[in-house]
């Protein structure tokens, strides 16, 4: 969900979560790859090199989000907003990948049988386990708050991580206990959990990138916001689409045909300034003004107090 959040103000929250990642991930990285080296563990080494390829989703997220914020200009008049979904498609890419690999490292320790884990590894896999878990609900939280689908696709990344070190662990430790099949039927499992998240975060973001409508109260919320500016007696048709972390809108309201064009204009600013009021995620409002007259009986329309409207006419667009 779009959030009312200021541009300035949402570009500094997403550059302080990537920076906060990624020096989390680089200190996990190192953690990592040094009891790796002193256990000899290829799945603790794994993990290192996990955390490191998070680091690049991260990197993804902060330039997606940076290119989002830049002005309109020429070649992008509706400005680049879009940039954030783009940018949530390329972590679900790496989402779905990160489910492969461990994916295809279950289906190895199924031939070749679980890999022993030493005391030191799986404290260091447990404490990493718990950092990545509290970073993964810190960007949850940030990207609801702000509507980032790119930020929210982050904190998906970074509890896959959590997942495929829960499976490692779990399956090693079982092979201590007798329990050899549980490492790989762990990791066959999470990777399915894994490859869900990836493929379900890659198709939301095709879903933003297809101009989706906002959620229905949001729609209702736009529509009660338009009937209630004086002198509109009707609401013929609204349409919206989100737009990254914006909304953009079009809407048909009905004025009195005697009116002039100046004093229909009026009334389509109002009608953009009440919206913009309701549902301040919204970046510009396009307000069509038609001339009342009533609609045929059995129109659904909404219509202000006692009257029914429709678009009919020829009076000009209010361009907002």
């Amino acid at each position: 969900m779009p959030s009312s959040v200021s541009g300035s103000q949402r570009q500094r929250l997403i550059n302080r979560a990537g920076a906060l990642t990624i020096l989390v991930n680089l200190s996990l990285t190192v953690a990592r790859g040094a009891a790796a080296l002193l256990t000899g563990s290829t799945a603790v080494l794994a993990d290192a090199a996990n955390s490191g390829t998070d680091i690049l989703a991260t990197l993804v997220v902060m330039g997606g989000s940076r290119i989002a914020a830049l002005p309109p200009d020429w070649n992008h008049p509706y400005g680049h907003e879009k940039a954030e979904p783009v940018a949530a498609k390329f972590v679900g890419v790496i989402v779905t990948l990160a489910g492969l690999m461990t994916g295809a490292g279950a289906l190895q320790a199924l031939r070749a049988g679980p890999e022993p884990i030493g005391l030191s590894a799986a404290v260091v896999t447990a404490l990493s386990m718990a950092a990545k878990e509290g970073l993964a609900r810190h960007l949850e939280r940030l990207g609801r708050r702000i509507g980032s689908p790119a930020v929210l696709a982050d904190a998906a990344n970074q509890r896959t991580d959590v997942l495929a070190s829960a499976a490692a662990l779990a399956g090693a430790l079982g092979g201590r206990f007798g329990l050899p099949l549980l490492d790989p039927l762990m990791g066959l499992l999470v990777s399915g959990l894994i490859l869900r998240m990836g493929l379900g975060l890659y198709w939301q973001a095709v879903r933003d990138l297809m101009d989706r409508a906002p959620d229905p109260d949001t729609m209702a919320a736009l529509e009660r916001a338009a009937l209630s500016v004086p002198g509109v007696r009707a609401v013929d048709d609204v349409k919206a689409r989100v737009f990254g972390p914006a909304i953009y809108v079009d809407c048909k309201v009905s004025v009195e045909a005697h009116l002039t064009v100046a004093e229909g204009h009026r009334i389509g600013k109002r009608v953009k300034a009440a919206i913009m009021r309701a549902v301040p995620e919204c970046r510009n409002v396009l307000v069509h003004v038609n001339p009342f007259s009533g609609l045929a009986a059995g129109s659904d329309r909404n219509t202000g107090p006692g009257a029914a409207g429709g678009d009919q006419g020829n009076m000009p667009p209010v361009l907002e």
